[in-house]
């Protein structure tokens, strides 16, 4: 009898363990054929639900704004099939991004990298963007400012208030100087070289700016707040020396007007900026006028190209200079 009680006992057990043990089993094989059913949000059964997409999607467009502070170019884009209509929106850009590459009506093309998850966009990125076809009205021009001839992006020209790019000068004495040491100065800047053969050209904005000179240093006023610079865009030739013997032929006298050249790369900088070109033919520098008026800040307040333009008086010059003298007083 113990004995058979003992066989009844322990069938009794083993089928209880085998129960217990099928259990867990099938409460598992309910959660994985209906997920749905479970409350819980963080079990290894959610880890497929929360997997990020990612996708590319071929973009093209037109530039209609360029933010470099803010790192933002606003295009205006065609359809995106399966993703979006066309539309004109911001799109953030990589630090790397060099926006000097980009300009308002250049048409581009890149992949708008889209991450998404269960079907829902949570971001996206605008990756291998280029430019395919410039914007109209920005043809390529001749280079000829550093050496060697070549075909570079016209630079934008500078609009009233942009700041002047900076740059270094040599002076008539041979001091190297850069222009933002002029910060707190109304300057008159104006293009020259000393070669120059034609007198409706460079002969006349030194005539002009000799006048302009002896009417500044005739007040106290004006030529402690005021500076004039004719700078050549002939370095190879232009040395210290010849501005110095140039400026004493015009009459120029630092610190009121000096005369001054600069390196071909910082030309190449500065003077398409402000609307000069220039270039050498057949022994002479074929070139146009530009004078510019800069404020105490740096900002551009007056651009004169052209010959035309440059017909400007002494007048209408220091009417100019006294608008912007208040802003620099004390």
């Amino acid at each position: 009898m113990t004995i058979r009680a003992a066989s009844t006992i322990l069938g009794a057990g083993a089928r209880l363990a085998l129960i217990l043990t099928a259990l867990p089993l099938a409460a598992c094989s309910s959660r994985t054929s209906d997920p749905a059913e479970s409350p819980k949000k963080d079990g290894p059964s959610d880890v497929k639900a929360e997997v990020v997409e990612t996708r590319d999607y071929p973009l093209r467009g037109e530039v209609r704004k360029v933010d470099a502070a803010g790192r933002e170019l606003q295009i205006r884009h065609e359809p995106i099939p399966g993703f979006m209509p066309a539309m004109t929106m911001p799109f953030k850009m990589p630090e790397a991004t060099d926006f000097e590459d980009f300009r308002a009506g250049d048409v581009v093309e890149g992949k708008l990298r889209v991450q998404s998850r269960r079907g829902e966009t949570v971001d996206y990125d605008l990756v291998d963007l280029e430019v395919v076809k410039p914007a109209i009205g920005s043809p390529l021009v001749l280079e000829v400012t550093k050496g060697l001839p070549q075909l570079v992006a016209r630079p934008e020209r500078l609009q009233l208030g942009d700041e002047v790019p900076d740059f270094t000068m040599i002076d008539q004495d041979g001091r190297s100087r850069k222009l933002s040491e002029l910060r707190g100065f109304v300057v008159v800047l104006t293009f020259i070289y000393t070669r120059c053969p034609l007198p409706e050209f460079c002969p006349a904005m030194d005539r002009r700016f000799s006048e302009l000179f002896r009417s500044v240093s005739a007040t106290s006023e004006r030529s402690s707040r005021v500076r004039l610079v004719s700078l050549s865009f002939d370095p190879d030739h232009d040395t210290p020396e010849v501005l110095r013997e140039h400026a004493r032929i015009r009459g120029a006298k630092p610190p009121v007007w000096t005369y001054a050249t600069a390196s071909h790369e910082d030309l190449g900088r500065i003077a398409p900026r402000l609307g000069l070109t220039f270039g050498p033919v057949k022994g002479e520098i074929v070139h146009n006028l530009c004078t510019a008026v800069i404020g105490p800040e740096g900002s551009l307040a007056r651009l004169e190209v052209g010959t035309k333009a440059n017909a400007w008086t002494t007048s209408d010059m220091l009417k100019t200079v006294a608008e912007i003298l208040p802003a620099a007083a004390p």
